[in-house]
């Protein structure tokens, strides 16, 4: 009989319904209220409001994760009711100017560009949250020194550090295997990979391009490079230094890889055959090598991209990441994003219980165990899951090696000056010493206009 009984379908559509029953009444919980779950920071779970959270992440990862945080925020704080809205990178913050202009329209939450926070506070975009951070004791030891330092606007912090990242070198092993170089051995200077480039690359009978091993400015700008040269962008006059030795020389570096795959248009035309992932230029296995933020390896995880090898096969690739190969001393560059409150905002208070719970050591870890990005709280990135990835305690120790792009208040935006120089340089219409001498001189007569 009971064999009978526990074989009958009758008997699952009974438990399934009596099941749901339960749950939609509650009746598994021994109290109508749950215990909100602890964060790791001091929130105010009776502090009520409507949030307007605007963000610009909607690849899968991206968007998950950060629902997942908004998620476990509205359980910690119950009577804080969280709308996230999806903006376009290109748009957000030219949208939210806009908005705090006009006086309305802006969100509660923005995702702010950290290394731009410093301008944005100036011009009074974002609100002063010193006076949120020195009544509830937020400590600015948790966060990596540099995230920390980019939210300060005369001695205020203009937003709370909620990611960061750090650039390496991803680089295809499968490739590498077939090419005869060692899988575990990348290269470390600039001199190895070019040499390492003369194995990968395959270069048709006419010229056009199959396969590169490497190529500096996907992804990354000589900027970050010349770091790798020895390049110090602010001087000890506190002013920016662009005629320097180190950055010439780095323009010549990139020139020389110009050069070597059949000039600017060749190569702009070989670029023009890819896309976003997965059919970007690593993911096809087109470029052995290649310089990305380390949350990098989050795409790479989730398409598991494969490639077709010499002799006609498929396989997946097996990808390692290292320093970026340099010419004087490793180096690299971490940018990054705060959570900020714009001027005008309607739900302050409330805003600032989010900001605390999604940059809290909790919602950190979730954020970076969901994306691969690096937190921006030091304790989050060295979760015991987390490092127990080799990858992971890689860009934990590549941090090291990073700094920040350095803010001048006479002229926040003195990088316009190299990029807007840089294209001439690559088709030949300008020498780097040339373009580096004119760049000097606009950004310092620029700057005697803002003393």
């Amino acid at each position: 009989m009971r064999h009978r009984i526990f074989s009958d379908p009758k008997y699952y559509i009974f438990c399934f319904v009596l099941g749901s029953l339960l749950l939609l009444t509650g009746s598994f919980n021994t109290s109508s209220a749950q215990t909100p779950p602890d964060m790791g920071v001091p929130l105010n779970p009776e502090i009520s409001g409507d949030v307007e959270f605007w963000h610009f992440w909607s690849s899968p990862v991206r968007r998950t994760a950060i629902r997942r945080i908004v998620a476990m925020c509205q359980q910690a704080l119950p009577q804080v009711v969280v709308t996230e809205v999806f903006k376009p990178f290109g748009d957000i913050w030219t949208a939210n100017v806009a908005a705090v202009a006009a006086g309305a329209g802006m969100p509660d939450v923005i995702v702010e560009d950290r290394p731009q926070l410093a301008r944005i506070a100036a011009e009074g975009i974002q609100t002063n949250l010193q006076p949120y951070i020195d009544r509830d004791g937020i400590d600015p030891a948790r966060f990596w020194e540099f995230t920390w330092d980019q939210t300060l606007y005369d001695g205020a912090s203009y937003g709370i550090p909620f990611e960061t990242d750090v650039r390496v070198l991803f680089y295809n092993k499968t490739l590498f295997a077939q090419a005869g170089l060692d899988p575990e051995r990348p290269p470390e200077t600039w001199e190895e990979v070019w040499q390492y480039a003369d194995q990968l690359d395959r270069i048709n009978a006419d010229g056009t391009i199959e396969r590169i091993g490497f190529f500096p400015l996907i992804k990354l700008g000589p900027d970050v490079w010349a770091q790798t040269n020895g390049q110090t962008w602010i001087g000890e006059d506190g002013r920016p230094q662009i005629n320097t030795e180190a950055f010439i020389g780095t323009l010549d570096w990139v020139n020389q890889w110009i050069g070597r795959y059949g000039g600017w248009s060749a190569i702009q035309e070989f670029r023009a055959n890819f896309a976003a992932a997965p059919n970007d230029e690593f993911m096809t296995g087109r470029v052995a090598m290649i310089a990305d933020i380390g949350g990098y390896s989050s795409i790479l995880n989730f398409y598991r991209p494969r490639i077709t090898l010499d002799d006609g096969s498929q396989a997946e690739i097996d990808w390692g990441i290292a320093l970026l190969p340099y010419n004087v001393a490793p180096s690299s560059v971490s940018g990054g994003f705060t959570l900020s409150i714009p001027t005008g905002a309607d739900q302050a208070d409330a805003a600032w219980e989010f900001i605390k719970c999604a940059t809290s050591p909790v919602a950190q870890v979730s954020w970076a165990r969901d994306t691969y990005s690096m937190p921006s709280d030091i304790s989050a990135a060295n979760d015991p899951v987390l490092m127990a990835d080799p990858k992971w305690a890689f860009l934990v120790q590549a941090m090291e090696t990073s700094s920040t792009t350095p803010f001048f208040t006479p002229y926040p935006n003195w990088r316009e000056q190299l990029d807007q120089r840089y294209e001439r340089i690559w088709t030949g219409e300008i020498r780097p010493q040339q373009a580096a001498e004119e760049a000097q001189q606009a950004v310092e007569e620029i700057s005697a206009q803002n003393p």
